[in-house]
């Protein structure tokens, strides 16, 4: 067999016309009917411009295949974004960090927020005045802050008018009757005794000289006014002991809120000062009033605090939820916006993916109200969708591309043109041979295809051809610096995958004509180029299917223009030695 020892030097030899292709693909297996195939087809998510007609491997870099819609909207859709579903594999998924979550029927409502102030409970407060002059004895409590419990003795006080009426309340014990007995000891309480005292005068009989006052209840000393022995006058507060295990959260609400809220109204209360702090209550009391100069209302709220660490005047944001119902709600992290139009990336199963157009409403806390293309219960991507989303978009402009570019077949080219674009095939056949006679593929030969791109580029930058020049290119670059026998199989499909939309649908009957075939291994499913004759499978020994090519392409040069190109040239493909096998 010949070696293409003249390759390198073809840039000038090869003139002939090649016309231009038109991909008409072969019809998929029988199993799948025209109805399936006109609805999509299959592309990479590295070389989107790659489409093939049947899933499979991408024969350039070994990805699998993703679905590619070509009626205008993705397979199975329900009307969503003018975007495709994808298929996603599963370890990309993971690489993603791509979590899913339900759209639910929630309860919520609106949210009014608002600041407020911790209070003191003014229903857990006991304040102690004195109720005759008396002098302040055995005074157990010193200081504000002091800890006391129920029960607990706080001070003991002589006054004269204790006296007086201890004696006459036990006289009238002793004369048994009973409207004195009551009317000595309601005497005894408006001057300040507690039952507990009474009981025990009751118990020991004897006139107490110093009487006993005791706590109430459990709390703190708020305020205290005494020393040991002072002296102190009708009406002077003698202490006030508060209980701190629930307070009041008093809180500004805008005028124009107010009427949203009313009494069992929920509340969200966090505390920029206490962080991870969030509590849950409900108001109790709406103020009828409203500051004239602030236009506020105040909304009282009870909270309990245990921990003692709500202290009264500290700061608390609040957030109410007036007008809760049902409504069908998404983790607000999921809604996506796209030039004003906001939707969300729907779970599919099994690795594909939709975008769902909704408008949204509500939101509350980590949940948005949604409407439109979705139901309760579907699954939706809540991290991990903007890449998702990022690859649906990017197939979707080069399918739009696509469509907006002309078909190869539409493509103008002169006959030096196509001549230079025939590099890109000889390159192919150079490849194949080089792989199944077993020589080595040098570089330099395969230089002047390489610069074939940069003399077209400016002409045909912007159309289909260029993709093929482009990954025909990279193609080339893998089989040049290939080391392997298994890198130079895969330079070899890359290229001619690159080539088979301009085979197929730039100038099909022009290659007939030359005698070129294309086939496809049946194992791999990977392409090569060949001249006609036995099948040189250069993958292996599998069996091996030829690619009919379409007699003629709509734009190609007729045969008489070609062949004239051809003679005046003094090349072609066909009579290029090192071709014949």
């Amino acid at each position: 067999m010949k070696s293409l020892l003249l390759f390198a030097t073809s840039c000038l030899l090869l003139s002939a016309a090649f016309g231009p292709p038109l991909l008409a693909a072969d019809p998929p297996a029988k199993e799948q009917g025209e109805a399936k195939k006109a609805d999509f087809k299959w592309t990479c998510p590295m070389h989107p411009h790659y489409i093939a007609e049947e899933f499979g491997a991408c024969p350039i870099c070994g990805m699998d295949l993703v679905k590619l819609d070509i009626s205008g909207a993705a397979a199975g859709s329900s009307g969503g974004p003018d975007r495709p579903a994808i298929v996603v594999r599963p370890e990309t998924l993971q690489t993603m960090g791509v979590r899913i979550a339900k759209a639910e029927q929630t309860s919520f409502g609106r949210i009014i927020r608002s600041f407020g102030l911790v209070a003191e409970n003014e229903r857990l407060q006991t304040e102690m005045s004195a109720r005759t002059e008396a002098w302040i004895e055995d005074l157990r409590i010193r200081a504000v802050g002091d800890q006391v419990n129920k029960g607990d003795l706080l001070f003991s006080m002589y006054a004269p008018e204790f006296i007086v009426s201890q004696r006459d309340y036990l006289d009238a014990l002793k004369g048994r009757s009973a409207t004195r007995i009551r009317s000595i000891r309601t005497r005894l309480n408006a001057f300040g005794m507690q039952d507990r005292a009474i009981d025990e005068l009751e118990r020991t009989q004897e006139v107490m000289e110093f009487v006993p006052f005791y706590a109430d209840r459990d709390g703190t000393v708020a305020t205290i006014e005494l020393r040991p022995g002072s002296y102190v006058q009708r009406g002077t507060m003698l202490t006030r002991i508060q209980d701190y295990s629930q307070v009041w959260l008093m809180v500004s609400v805008s005028e124009k809120d107010l009427g949203f809220i009313k009494a069992s109204t929920p509340a969200r209360v966090t505390f920029p000062n206490l962080p991870g702090r969030e509590i849950f209550a409900k108001v109790e009391y709406v103020y009828p009033t409203v500051d004239p100069k602030t236009r506020t209302g105040q909304v009282r709220l009870v909270l309990d605090n245990k921990d003692g660490h709500l202290r009264p005047g500290a700061y608390a944001d609040v957030a109410f939820e007036v007008g809760s119902e049902q409504r069908l709600a998404v983790p607000t992290e999921s809604i996506l916006n796209s030039g004003g139009v906001r939707y969300l990336i729907a779970s599919l199963g099994e690795g594909r993916f939709e975008p769902r157009a909704v408008t949204t409403g509500l939101t509350s806390g980590r949940w948005t109200e949604v409407n439109g293309e979705i139901e309760p219960g579907d699954d939706i991507v809540v991290s991990g969708q903007f890449l998702i989303d990022s690859e649906s978009a990017l197939r979707e402009s080069f399918h739009k591309l696509e469509r907006l570019q002309l078909p190869l077949s539409l493509l103008k080219l002169d006959a030096s043109q196509f001549a230079m674009v025939d590099h890109f095939i000889d390159a192919a056949l150079y490849m194949h041979e080089a792989i199944v006679d077993g020589y080595d593929v040098e570089p330099k030969y395969l230089d002047p295809a390489v610069e074939v791109k940069t003399l077209l580029w400016p002409a045909f930058q912007h159309t289909k051809l260029a993709f093929v020049m482009e990954d025909a290119v990279k193609a080339i670059g893998m089989a040049q610096t290939a080391k392997t026998q298994s890198e130079l199989h895969a330079a070899l499909a890359g290229l001619v995958v690159a080539l088979e939309p301009w085979v197929r649908t730039g100038a099909p009957g022009h290659y007939r004509e030359k005698k070129v075939e294309l086939l496809k291994d049946d194992g791999s499913g990977r392409l090569w180029l060949q001249l006609e004759g036995k099948p040189l499978n250069p993958y292996g020994n599998g069996s091996s299917t030829r690619i009919m090519l379409p007699e003629t392409a709509a734009s190609e040069p007729s045969a008489t223009s070609a062949g004239t190109d051809a003679a005046a040239s003094g090349a072609g493909l066909n009579s290029m030695p090192g071709h014949s096998h």
